[in-house]
């Protein structure tokens, strides 16, 4: 049997908790991090329990959210929900029936319940139904007889078919050690300073000494003089980045022994609210690695900045790369960029609506151009991975438009039931129009947001070998 501390405290708080519902909205939101054990529940508890008048939820302080449907105060899904909520902080919230909330404060959700036999239970299913979770990034966490985690995962995204998958799910019963829940937790990489930049002023991209047999985290700017049109001081909430977030790349070296072709930066999506780097990007850098290309995870700026403004990011890493394409092994030419959702709207916004020695001056007079300024970021191939040219939620089929931006080769990929698949068609047959070198994959009954699976990698890898061999 699981063994938890405090257990019985934290039980019979949740079991307090359901009689509490209709009669609790937050006030303020109490730092998680500030709270004894004993306050962290009871803060969860008036803060996490939607009135079912208002069915409206607070924004969070955290990116995480565990949501459960317990069946009965004590059972082995709830101890499994504390625990995970011990190891990753994060807020709590209990399946209500015929609840709408709004979890769009949240990157990451944990998804607990009991199945039988991949049948998920009605009133997780009826939750799924009526709330949309949009492009947050779903961990199932799940007990029962009859279940595998691949079927868990097409019923999830087969009721919400907008929302990201992770890579892993749990499968856990009473016997299940705690340690073993605790790994899995940890192995997410969900904490928000799971990844962060060393600081120094010699750590940027214009400064630091490349290492290009190691992982490196640079800046993309100096401190004080990152381009920007956008006022951003206070953060109310509602953003995943505090004004103090500066853009970065993180670097995923060629593996040993495999031969190198070039060069492949990733943009990670997340509706510009946040960034799934983990499944988009840090996932796919690893495969891409392991097939001879330099991999780059682009962190870029998200809302409220402009699309302009993280595509200025992205441009920034492109003429990174292009400095040391001597050190990293690379010819110039063969630099290619890959977006995922967001992200890939994030590489058309600079490959349309800029040209390559675009620079900061371009968005921001008192912006201090610098000699990686002088170097060209266009790209050699662009990877639309569910995703298209255009702003924001709709793919532009201006075909005239998509000619005047002189657009590189371009690898559309796909699923059937993704939301916006009408829109990838329609986009990629406008970019075909106006002369573009179009390839693309679909991916039958896929919905958006499966990252680095679906095997679609090692087409792509045929095709872009293909695009570098033809430079």
């Amino acid at each position: 049997m699981l063994k938890m501390p405090k257990r019985d405290k934290k039980r019979a708080g949740l079991a307090m908790k359901k009689i509490l519902t209709t009669l609790f909205i937050l006030a303020s939101i109490i730092s998680l991090a500030a709270c004894s054990s004993e306050q962290m529940l009871s803060s969860q508890l008036s803060s996490l329990s939607p009135s079912k008048e208002e069915n409206t939820m607070d924004l969070s302080s955290s990116n995480i959210v565990i949501i459960y449907d317990a069946e009965e105060t004590g059972n082995i899904v709830e101890q499994t929900v504390l625990l995970l909520q011990e190891t990753l902080g994060g807020d709590l919230y209990e399946i209500e029936t015929n609840t709408i909330n709004d979890f769009s404060a949240y990157e990451f959700i944990l998804l607990g319940f009991t199945a039988s036999n991949n049948n998920l239970p009605q009133q997780v299913r009826a939750f799924l139904q009526s709330n949309d979770l949009g492009a947050r990034t779903i961990y199932p966490f799940f007990s029962g007889e009859g279940n595998d985690s691949a079927t868990i995962f097409s019923t999830i995204s087969e009721l919400q078919p907008g929302a990201l998958l992770g890579n892993s799910a749990l499968f856990f019963s009473a016997d299940t050690p705690e340690e073993e829940i605790i790994a899995w937790a940890q192995g997410l990489e969900l904490l928000d300073n799971t990844f962060v930049p060393e600081s120094g002023e010699g750590n940027t991209v214009a400064t630091a000494t490349v290492l290009p047999n190691e992982q490196q985290m640079l800046y993309l700017w100096d401190e004080g003089n990152v381009p920007a049109t956008t006022e951003y001081t206070v953060n109310n909430g509602g953003y995943s980045d505090d004004p103090d977030f500066r853009p970065y790349i993180t670097s995923f070296p060629v593996a040993e022994g495999v031969e190198i072709k070039g060069a492949v930066l990733i943009c990670p999506g997340g509706a510009f609210q946040f960034r799934s780097d983990q499944p988009e990007g840090i996932d796919v850098a690893e495969a891409l690695r392991e097939l001879g290309y330099q991999s780059f995870v682009v962190d870029y700026r998200l809302r409220p900045y402009t699309q302009q403004e993280g595509a200025l990011d992205l441009a920034r890493a492109v003429r990174f790369v292009r400095a040391h394409a001597q050190e990293y092994g690379i010819e110039e030419k063969d630099i290619a960029v890959m977006g995922f959702s967001a992200g890939g709207i994030l590489c058309g916004e600079m490959l349309l609506n800029f040209d390559g020695f675009v620079n900061g001056n371009a968005l921001d007079a008192s912006y201090q151009p610098d000699a990686l300024d002088e170097i060209s970021a266009d790209a050699a191939a662009c990877g639309m991975i569910y995703s298209f040219y255009g702003r924001l939620s709709f793919g532009t089929t201006d075909v005239e438009l998509l000619r005047s931006g002189n657009l590189p080769p371009t690898f559309y990929c796909y699923g059937t039931r993704d939301p916006f698949y009408d829109q990838f068609l329609a986009n990629a047959d406008a970019a075909e129009e106006a002369g573009v070198d179009v390839s693309r994959l679909q991916l039958e009954g896929r919905p958006h947001g499966f990252g680095a699976q679906e095997g679609w990698i090692a087409t792509y890898d045929e095709w872009l070998s293909g695009i570098f061999d033809s430079n």
